[in-house]
């Protein structure tokens, strides 16, 4: 029997230690691989709904998700260390991996951070947190909003940290498809809480001043009527100023429009406007506060509505604010429900069928004065519950998330404070984007009736596309008087009144800047409506005020009937070619929703020139080479569809 000899123990003692080298690196590699995946699911599960919840108000919750995203986002770091990954960080190859791998540790322990930090901020501001909070006994504590931008600024410079990070992560190479899904989920959820803190740090060095630190504060609400719409939103036929002085609010003006603040129904009063408005022939204006809004952008029936305000002896605002019945259900639907002892159980989803529908049944022409009662203690008692403070912060919510419809709006004097309102999306204002086409269409009533509730819209865009970009263009506006048919007929109260159910409109219609060769269609016996003392530009089309081309058709419309008005126009070549290889040629058009009570649809048909095929996407039809795509105009609506050389 041979003797092994030393250099064969030592070969051997080599082999051993070698295959344990491996072994216990294989070993902690995969550890570390099952410590990232079970991290990064805990991770992406938790701060998923740590965002929901912090969208919801739920501190609680929102508290124990991002506790949980805390761990998570330990694990992998943990996974990310240890001598095993030092070792491997120096191959080549490997090394860039695992140096991302540790880039996304740090990073999703950035975003637990920030988003706790979030969460806290929004503990310490509800009093959920177990400290005094922000607003309580019909008062804020501008003590506490005083000390809010440093700790604002703090999370928002945490959160453009990781998110910067996040981008710079290359998840090329081993562990990829890992790295990469992970990156994408931290992306995903950073982005939310980024874009809620970033609202935060513009409003809240202002937000003291706002509310009255330094001074008595202002603002008139005015409740919009969607049954009888104005091109800015519904009639404002309600309305609440509101005093902020330092923190403490008071409502010492509140009432119907018509009757209460402006007897003896809707009395005119003289103020000043912007010049450039076309609605107004001249300055002073003499009407009553109930046109103000008849502007479609808020930008100028802001100013108008606080300075017919003014004019009607009340003390000067510092900005309005506009609600219609969509943001007050909305709200009602975050807060629950509101008793009346006219109306019953008051909820949000009931809300406009009682007061744009049923109240005007229950209440005629003779009984409009218990109806305004019956109204404006319905609208007491829900300011009653908001500024007993602890419903205020879920109602701001619900409220704010009807501005892409235009049911929440806001104007102020402030220039900063209307540039953030511009920038949130709840300035209602109507601006051409500048790139591509534009639909902005509006309907305003013109005799008083309330069935604009009942009013089914569609818009139609035709689009001729043609090889070097430009186009020819029809937008079309179908509104149908869907006024039910057991309502009385005219022959009972006429056509001009709020009992009637004949529709006469003004249809509000604008062209985008660059439009040339545009013009206006209409019915027999509608007409084209003139803006007076404006600067023109033909074919009935003025200037907005804005440099923008509006026109305003006028007709009437009998209950279950339609009216069909549009405009066309012709894009210029270039409009529509693009940089894109694969998608040369691409429409693009951005549609400005009007807040009336069911939602209008858009429908948009791009025909392409002869060789070209439109390239497919979610939600698009095609027939016979034509585009199509439809929508609900709830917010702007923004549309792209591809074309691409036949046979590409």
């Amino acid at each position: 029997m041979s003797r092994i000899t030393p250099k064969a123990w030592l070969i051997l003692a080599l082999v051993l230690l070698g295959g344990g080298f491996v072994l216990w690196l294989q070993l902690s590699l995969v550890t570390s691989l099952v410590a990232l995946g079970s991290g990064a699911k805990g991770f992406t599960s938790s701060m998923s709904s740590a965002v929901d919840q912090i969208k919801a108000g739920n501190f609680t919750e929102a508290k124990s998700d991002v506790n949980a995203a805390t761990g998570s986002a330990d694990a992998i770091t943990f996974s990310a260390s240890g001598s095993h990954m030092a070792l491997l960080g120096a191959v080549p190859g490997i090394g860039t991996a695992i140096h991302n791998w540790q880039h996304l540790g740090r990073a999703t322990d950035g975003i637990t951070r920030s988003t706790s930090g979030l969460v806290d901020l929004y503990g310490d501001l509800s009093g959920k947190s177990g400290g005094q909070k922000i607003f309580s006994g019909g008062a804020i504590d501008i003590a506490q909003l005083q000390a809010l931008p440093p700790r604002v600024e703090m999370v928002n410079s945490g959160m453009q940290t990781v998110v910067a990070q996040l981008e710079a992560v290359n998840t090329s190479g081993p562990t990829a498809g890992l790295l990469g899904k992970l990156k994408t989920k931290a992306l995903d959820t950073a982005k939310p809480v980024q874009q809620a803190v970033s609202a935060l740090v513009g409003i809240a060095p202002l937000l003291p001043d706002a509310l009255g630190a330094n001074g008595v504060k202002r603002y008139l609400i005015a409740i919009d009527n969607q049954a009888e719409m104005r091109a800015a939103g519904g009639a404002p036929l309600s309305l609440v100023l509101v005093e902020f002085d330092n923190g403490r609010i008071t409502i010492p003006i509140k009432g119907q429009t018509s009757t209460q603040l402006f007897p003896p129904v809707n009395r005119p009063v003289t103020w000043y406007g912007p010049g450039g408005n076309p609605f107004f022939a001249t300055n002073p204006r003499t009407a009553p506060f109930v046109v103000t809004n008849t502007h479609p952008s808020l930008l100028t029936s802001g100013r108008e509505m606080a300075g017919a305000w003014a004019g009607g002896d009340y003390p000067k605002v510092d900005g309005v604010i506009t609600l219609d019945l969509t943001a007050i259900g909305a709200m009602l639907d975050a807060t629950g429900p509101i008793q009346s002892d006219v109306y019953g159980e008051v909820t949000g989803e009931k809300l406009g069928q009682i007061l744009l529908i049923d109240a005007y049944a229950k209440f005629g022409q003779e009984d409009a004065d218990a109806r305004q009662v019956a109204n404006q203690q319905l609208l007491d008692d829900l300011l009653t519950k908001l500024l007993s403070g602890d419903a205020l912060v879920p109602a701001a919510q619900a409220v704010a998330s009807t501005a892409p419809g235009r049911h929440f709006q806001v104007w102020a004097e402030n220039a900063k404070l209307e540039q953030l309102a511009i920038t949130a999306g709840a300035a209602g204002e109507v601006n051409d984007p500048e790139t591509g086409d534009w639909s902005a269409m509006f309907t305003q009533n013109g005799n008083q009736s309330k069935v604009d509730v009942f009013q089914q819209r569609n818009v139609v865009v035709n689009v001729q596309l043609e090889e070097n970009g430009s186009a020819r263009i029809t937008q079309q506006m179908n509104v149908t008087n869907a006024t039910p048919a057991d309502r009385p007929a005219l022959g009972t109260f006429g056509k001009i009144g709020y009992e009637t159910t004949w529709l006469k409109e003004a249809y509000i219609m604008y062209v985008p800047d660059k439009a040339v060769n545009y013009g206006v269609n209409y019915p027999a016996g509608f007409a084209v409506r003139p803006f007076t003392n404006h600067t023109q530009y033909g074919r009935g089309f003025a200037d907005d005020g804005y440099g923008q081309k509006i026109v305003r058709v006028v007709g009437w419309t009998p209950p279950g009937g339609q009216a069909t008005v549009s405009v066309s126009y012709e894009l210029p070549a270039g409009t529509f070619t693009s940089k894109s290889t694969a998608q040369p040629l691409q429409y693009v058009l951005r549609a400005d929703p009007q807040s009336i009570w069911i939602n209008s649809t858009i429908t948009v048909r791009v025909t392409p020139p002869a060789g070209w095929t439109p390239v497919a996407s979610p939600g698009m039809q095609v027939t016979g080479g034509v585009a199509q795509v439809s929508a609900v105009q709830d917010a702007p609506v923004n549309v792209s569809i591809g074309f691409q050389r036949s046979g590409s």
